[in-house]
């Protein structure tokens, strides 16, 4: 019986898309579970995927959103100030009266990701040390 070096590699590095794709799903539960910005219609959480791409041994695990302000939910957003787009007037649910435009004062971002991702890079490298090991 002999041991084929090459062989082995190859079926190591084929099974790296695999592992990474796990840890990246994981990661995607994890995140869905523990953000904790306030749901309105629950599209942003729902939106949130995880994966992994690269291959021949450059790999990389990744977090999205999947809804247009995610960036905003994650990094934040400066002050700004709001137009309206039709009309003379902004006017909402609960307002005394309408005005012309609202200066928003700027959100904080809520780093879900960010905290995940950190959270688990011991793990992540525990698991890839651990296949390679084997």
């Amino acid at each position: 019986m002999s041991f084929k070096a090459i062989e082995y590699i190859t079926r190591k590095k084929a099974g790296m898309s695999i592992l990474c794709n796990t840890i990246a799903k994981g990661l995607e539960a994890q995140a869905k579970n523990t953000a904790y910005w306030k749901d309105r219609t629950s599209n942003a959480r729902q939106g949130i995927s995880g994966g992994t791409n690269g291959g021949n041994g450059n790999y990389n695990i990744y977090l999205e959103h999947g809804v247009d302000y995610g960036t905003i939910l994650e990094e934040g957003s400066k002050p700004h100030t709001i137009n309206p787009k039709n009309g003379k007037y902004l006017y909402w649910k609960g307002a005394a009266h309408p005005v012309r435009q609202v200066h928003h004062p700027g959100t904080k971002g809520f780093k879900a990701f960010e905290k995940v991702l950190q959270g688990n890079k011991a793990m992540v490298k525990a698991a890839v040390i651990k296949y390679w090991s084997d």
